[in-house]
């Protein structure tokens, strides 16, 4: 997955998210049946649920998609850069460009400094954090369990790089699972900017990364 499936898609979550918290309403009041063991249960399950995202709505305050899109990207800013310098220096094998910024233990450690800082409400980290697990997601690690759980079996794997860029196009256009995400990420991008056009929030957006 390249550039706007990961940006569109992972703010496309993001804000689907932020909607299903702002539509968060009071419990009803109704009081089912005693005998109606099992609707008992769903109203307890629903009030508790519904105090946790008022709680994480409270701590988190408005979504900057700033760092959405920055922590979307993160692992392919920090393990691409160091890909292509290791490409230079070796001659036919370096690393894969999924690396170090693509393991589990990297993103859970932006993910317990995110908690950390949360209780002191600065989100900046974990909305970082958990836009960067979403790249992980995307790019479904799991099927490279030696880079998603490193170092636990042993060292990250080689790539033959030759003809790395070639590849690439290639894929964009002929790999469905390349380029159905990105047109679908492409079409989420182009949706947000117009809606920030039409509501002249595009300052807006470049100053505090509202979208509304």
């Amino acid at each position: 997955m390249l550039l706007f499936g990961h940006t569109g898609i992972t703010a496309g979550v993001v804000k689907a998210c932020e909607i299903l918290i702002s539509m968060n309403s009071p419990v009803s009041q109704y009081q089912p049946d005693s005998s109606l063991k099992f609707a008992t249960v769903i109203r307890r399950v629903r009030s508790r649920l519904c105090d946790l995202l008022d709680g994480v709505k409270g701590r988190i305050g408005p979504i900057d998609y700033r760092l959405v899109l920055l922590g979307s990207l993160l692992p392919d800013i920090i393990d691409k850069p160091v890909w292509l310098i290791a490409n230079g220096l070796a001659s036919n094998t370096s690393l894969s460009g999924h690396d170090y910024a693509h393991t589990l233990l990297f993103n859970l450690a932006l993910f317990i400094g995110g908690l950390v800082l949360i209780r002191y409400r600065k989100s900046w980290l974990l909305i970082i954090s958990l836009s960067s697990l979403m790249h992980l997601i995307l790019d479904q690690m799991w099927h490279s369990p030696e880079v998603l759980l490193w170092p636990l079996l042993g060292s990250l794997p080689k790539l033959e790089t030759a003809g790395w860029l070639p590849d690439i196009f290639e894929a964009l256009f002929s790999c469905p699972e390349v380029y159905i995400p990105e047109i679908i990420g492409l079409v989420i991008v182009l949706l947000f900017a117009g809606r920030l056009v039409r509501k002249k929030s595009v300052v807006s957006f470049i100053r505090d990364g509202d979208i509304r």
